[in-house]
């Protein structure tokens, strides 16, 4: 990997950093609220005492990840998953998957393709982004609870806060299902699933780290095309594997996929915060006055 690729990215990750640190930056259209629309409340004078606000961010820390592994743990998801699977498998367990990697190896692999691969695979090491997204989510969270600023929601901060749930989310069934399936790299192996045997590379690790990132983004954006060209970004860490000959069609795909789902499952977290459809009433703080607010959701 390229030393001033991975200087470039990590470069790029600190200043995200910076900027949840530093405040606001206007990205993605976003409701004023992760909790739904409410009134933009001015950040306390006093931060709250480190020990409550640790508390508090604990505990709503905790609700997040359990609604979040409640949503993918859902039979519609886990249906969706199973059927994944069972796609993968009539790849991985017959010719499909080593004629496909043959055809690509001998048809369109060039100079070009491993030279964008090499790039496109940054995105999914996980040694360059996990600790960066995870740190940069939890600063910010806990700077929100300590500073009373829940109810201004910075859309950088919130972010990295999804793609950081993402990973917990996603992350325990693809170490599962690597160790489960089995397969090996086609380049050391077949693609045939080994159940508790082979290489553990039945499901590919880059494809879902590197996802996850695009798809939160493309989840997040309201534009058609700023979601398609995100969605388009999402799969290059999968295609990067298959164009190195590291991991075979199928188990890129799963990888993907199951980065869209774990995703998805954050995404409905996020949904149900949203006021219902209807008259909601709401509190309003602005310094020293207190009042009472209404809005109305078609």
């Amino acid at each position: 990997m390229p030393a001033f690729s991975i200087i470039l990215i990590r470069c790029i990750l600190s200043c995200a950093l910076l900027t949840v640190l530093a405040g606001p930056v206007n990205v993605w259209a976003q409701p004023a609220s992760s909790f739904g629309f409410a009134p933009r409340l001015e950040p306390s004078l006093e931060p709250l005492p480190f020990s409550e606000a640790f508390l508090r961010f604990g505990n709503r820390g905790r609700d997040r990840i359990f609604a979040d592994f409640s949503h993918f743990y859902e039979k519609d998801t886990l249906t969706h998953f199973g059927i994944a699977l069972l796609g993968g498998a009539a790849l991985a367990n017959s010719k499909m998957d080593h004629n496909f990697q043959n055809w690509y190896q001998n048809q369109v692999s060039c100079n070009f393709t491993k030279e964008f691969s090499e790039f496109s695979k940054i995105f999914g090491e996980g040694k360059i982004f996990i600790p960066v997204v995870v740190t940069t989510a939890l600063v910010y969270r806990f700077r929100q609870e300590r500073h009373g600023n829940l109810q201004g929601e910075k859309p950088v901060g919130q972010y990295f806060d999804r793609v950081a749930r993402g990973y917990a989310v996603g992350t325990p069934v693809l170490l599962a299902g690597q160790i489960v399936l089995g397969g090996d790299r086609p380049r050391d192996g077949s693609s045939y699933w080994k159940p508790f045997g082979g290489e553990d590379h039945g499901i590919s690790g880059h494809a879902f780290i590197g996802a996850i990132p695009f798809i939160t983004a493309a989840r997040m954006s309201k534009r058609i095309w700023v979601k398609g060209l995100f969605y388009t970004l999402s799969v290059l860490p999968a295609c990067s594997r298959v164009n190195d000959n590291a991991h075979c069609l199928s188990q890129s795909a799963i990888g993907w996929y199951l980065a869209y789902l774990s995703v998805q499952a954050v995404s409905e977290t996020e949904g149900d915060r949203h006021l219902p459809k209807g008259m909601s009433l709401f509190p309003v703080l602005e310094g020293k006055f207190v009042g009472l607010g209404m809005v109305f959701r078609r």
